[in-house]
């Protein structure tokens, strides 16, 4: 059993003053696990004591090197069990140990108000700091509701009223448990009246009172039929609903609305047997948000038709068609597919926004030292060309915007020529090319070459003379950044040279080649830890002793990240430098597997399964999305190299 926990005395503005560190009992578990000696306890203690800035106990352990943190969380774990909301707010760092005494003794004498609740009251933390520490407390999952996260056929047994008075509100039953969401604990006669409702067990999720408030708002507006399209795109609630109190522009309305608000990049209706179902890509997974009754699919598809000026009378033949719309300020392109099937229509829609905030290149998730050789070997020298490369939705674009932003100042002309323009940037001259004489990428690039260009963004490499032109204008002096669809940087090469580029024009202008995926983050909500099993260790060319002496990460679940176990996405990044080992296996036009071995040799190249596994080990994502998203390599550097990549 750990001994009483003891005060230490942090240096203060006022002068010494005795603070409880409620970390104290860290080092007792830590030394029980055999993890931290008894004299480095003693040594650390000490340290404390003479520190200007007072850190907690695990925090200090983990500066001075004894113990690796992975294993100080572990067992800060451990001990927040037995720790008040207070400490933990402490020990995080979220409250200061005399602001916690201060308030202490303001209370006194009012028994039934808690230090915590009071600082919430009083602004000096926020509900959301004070909920995830309450988390932390009781061992609950923390949510950030919203009324999308609620499945509408458990609001037929619901009182929304009932449920905003008590602050509670069912969000999905899930594996037989009813999952709801609360700012408190639930009491026993709520379990019991929620479990007798919809007979099954009842898990708890944590969420803030004012985002229940909000959610059970927007429900209510959506069952009384408040909800409707009183102005088209803007934010609707969708539900499952019927023809005859909703209308098919409503419901494009609110299809369109919700997909703006979830920041979805695609929406697909899908014309089924049993009625319309629609779905929306997030983070690169397709997830279903609604279903509508089949009678009205015809009626729907029609609306959207009607808006993308095709023909709605031809039900036949494929057809495109373009949307523009305003939401909030923004403009947003809508690119609509209709393809024919056995079942109906198909529609996909595709949203573009043109307003989006750019993207630096310290936000994109490289490592610092890809990033430093990106930046001062890459971008610096004014010619050359530099190619990204991956597949459809990877994140071209956005690394491109990244590299022309650096570029952008006062004395330098930077112009585009792209389909679409995805992005507008301030300071540079696009221009949206089309199939049609004149204004083509090869006709773009030639008029290009007569406005004194020094940066030439190109939004894609298609063909042999879209390439040449590329390769020109890098040999005439110019910075040149396109895109190109390969599978890896090294593919890039041997792409331009398939296109019947000279290998000397490729050796001596391809200055750099950066290759991508997109990945998907772990939820920081349902993020636990995961041990790689041996057939991700095999699929990674990972040697098992190896992985056996580290930890990885995975999703559980929860109405957060829609059960997927991952919220937003990260880049994983391949950045190969042209060396002069690499131009003289272009020039004598070795075989592929050749230049790819001269590429991994390369001081500081790091595949994209590499880079991928560094980010998992970092818990950025599971190793299951590398498997998933990244090229296969036959060998893998050792995890602790990799491990040093994001230090």
């Amino acid at each position: 059993m750990a001994p009483p926990t003891q005060t230490v005395a942090p240096p203060s503005p006022a002068g010494p003053a005795a603070v409880v560190d409620p970390e104290r009992p860290i080092g007792d578990i830590l030394v029980a696990d055999g993890v931290l000696a008894p004299d480095q306890l003693s040594k650390a203690l000490r340290v404390q004591t003479r520190l200007e800035e007072w850190r907690p106990l695990g925090t200090l352990l983990a500066e001075l090197g004894m113990v690796p943190r992975p294993r100080v969380e572990e067992a800060r774990r451990a001990s927040r069990k037995t720790l008040s909301i207070e400490q933990i707010l402490v020990s995080r760092g979220m409250l200061r140990a005399e602001q916690l005494a201060a308030t202490e003794r303001a209370l006194q004498g009012r028994p039934n108000v808690t230090a915590a609740r009071h600082l919430v009251e009083s602004g000096a933390i926020s509900e959301r700091t004070y909920l995830e520490a309450f988390c932390e407390k009781h061992g609950l999952p923390f949510v950030e509701l919203d009324a999308n996260h609620v499945d509408r056929t458990l609001l037929v047994k619901a009182n929304l009223k009932y449920l905003a008075k008590l602050r509670v509100l069912p969000i999905a039953v899930r594996q037989g448990t009813l999952h709801v969401a609360s700012d408190a604990l639930l009491t026993d006669a709520v379990r019991a009246e929620l479990e007798r409702q919809y007979r099954v067990p009842v898990t708890l999720w944590v969420a803030e009172g004012s985002r229940i408030a909000g959610a059970i708002t927007a429900l209510e507006a959506e069952l009384s039929g408040k909800a409707g399209a009183a102005k088209a795109v803007q934010y609707h609630v969708v539900a499952h609903v019927s023809d005859d109190n909703r209308t098919a522009a409503a419901i494009v309305d609110n299809v369109l609305g919700r997909a703006l608000q979830q920041r979805a990049s695609d929406i697909h209706l899908d014309p089924t047997r049993s009625g319309l179902r629609v779905r929306f890509r997030i983070d690169g997974e397709l997830i279903r948000v609604a279903e509508y009754p089949a009678n009205a699919t015809g009626a729907v598809i029609s609306r959207l038709k009607v808006l993308a000026e095709a023909d709605i009378a031809e039900r036949r033949v494929h057809q495109q068609g373009r949307i523009v719309l305003k939401a909030d300020g923004e403009e947003i392109d809508v690119r609509a597919s209709f393809y024919v099937t056995v079942a109906g229509e198909n529609a996909v829609l595709r949203l573009l926004r043109k307003t989006g905030v750019l993207v630096s290149l310290d936000d994109l998730g490289m490592s610092p030292a890809a990033q430093r050789t990106l930046m001062h070997d890459v971008l610096e020298p004014s010619t050359g060309m530099v190619l990204v490369t991956g597949p459809t939705g990877s994140g071209k674009t956005t690394t491109l915007y990244a590299a022309v932003q650096r570029l952008m100042d006062e004395s330098k002309k930077v112009i585009t020529c792209e389909d679409p323009v995805e992005y507008l940037m301030e300071g540079a001259t696009q221009c949206s090319i089309a199939e049609r004489p004149g204004m083509t990428f090869v006709d773009s690039l030639r008029t290009i070459l007569r406005q004194d260009p020094d940066v030439i963004l190109v939004g894609e490499i298609r063909d042999k003379e879209s390439a040449e032109m590329a390769v020109h204008c890098a040999l005439t002096g110019h910075k040149l950044l396109s895109t190109l669809h390969t599978e890896d940087s090294v593919s890039a090469i041997v792409r331009l040279v398939q296109m019947d580029i000279e290998p000397f024009l490729v050796a001596s202008t391809l200055c750099a080649v950066v290759a991508q995926r997109l990945v998907r983050k772990l939820c920081p909500h349902c993020r636990s830890e995961h041990a790689a099993t041996p057939s991700e260790a095999r699929s990674l060319s990972i040697a098992q002793d190896d992985v056996a002496a580290f930890r990885f990460s995975k999703g559980k679940g929860c109405p957060t990240c829609h059960y997927t176990g991952y919220k937003g996405r990260v880049g994983v990044y391949e950045l190969l430098l042209m060396s002069d080992a690499l131009r003289d296996a272009v020039l004598q036009q070795r075989p592929v597997h050749e230049i790819r071995r001269v590429a991994q040799d390369s001081p500081g190249f790091y595949s994209l399964q590499e880079d991928g596994i560094a980010k998992a080990l970092g818990g950025q994502t599971s190793l299951s999305e590398i498997i998933t998203n990244c090229p296969r390599v036959i060998t893998t550097k050792r995890l602790r190299q990799l491990q040093e990549i994001y230090p």
